[in-house]
């Protein structure tokens, strides 16, 4: 008659291959060494987990470990029945397959290997972005079509005109034009009065003082 027995399978961890017979009712797992599967591996608790065999099937149960214990990669929250080919992961780094083996006439069948299952990954809480705190960026002014914008660095200049050169030529020429006028009227002036003798008058006696000057008599 065939009998049934359960054993773990190391899969990773410090001892790949090693193959733990559960031959007890109650086996304990954990990195201390008073338990029946002892784990040295900073992920493992000193109280991990605890197998128990039933009369349903073999459960595990979760000890309060600080990284957990999975099982095809979800975590127990409580009692659970193992089914052979189910993977066991004590944290992130060790895990045990889960396997039944029969003796029949000396003959051992063990269930085949199922694949790993990672733990789920651990989810980082990353806050949301602030805005820096500060003086607020103006946007830059619009820019409509067929309008090209000026450089802020390029200041414009407006061109002189070319009148102010000619009006300024102008002028002078002008004020010049006027001092000959004024030249030609006085001295013109200054010749008909010698010429009618009118130094002694009235209007120019007040000047007569240059009559001797240009060699006339002097007035009495």
């Amino acid at each position: 008659m065939a009998s049934q027995s359960y054993q773990l399978i190391m899969r990773t961890g410090p001892t790949p291959g090693k193959v733990f017979e559960l031959g007890k009712n109650e086996i304990y797992i954990g990195r201390d060494v008073s338990n029946d599967i002892v784990v040295n591996d900073s992920e493992v608790s000193r109280k991990h987990a605890r197998l128990v065999i039933q009369a349903g099937g073999l459960v595990i149960e979760d000890l309060g470990s600080t990284n957990g214990t999975f099982v095809n990669g979800q975590r127990l929250m409580g009692p659970h029945v193992l089914r052979p080919g189910e993977m066991i992961m004590l944290g992130e780094n060790i895990s045990l397959a889960f396997e039944t083996s029969y003796d029949v006439d000396a003959t051992v069948v063990s269930t085949p290997a199922q694949p790993v299952y990672p733990p789920p990954p651990r989810q980082t809480y990353v806050p949301p972005a602030q805005p820096t705190p500060g003086r607020p960026v103006q946007p830059p002014p619009p820019v409509y079509s067929g309008q090209i914008p000026e450089s802020p660095l390029e200041p414009s200049y407006e061109a002189e005109p070319e009148t102010k050169g000619m009006n300024r030529r102008t002028l002078i020429i002008a004020g010049c034009g006027c001092l000959l006028v004024a030249a030609c009227v006085i001295v013109g002036g200054l010749f008909a009065v010698d010429t009618l003798n009118m130094w002694c008058d009235a209007p120019f006696k007040w000047i007569s003082f240059l009559y001797p000057l240009i060699g006339g008599a002097v007035c009495p």
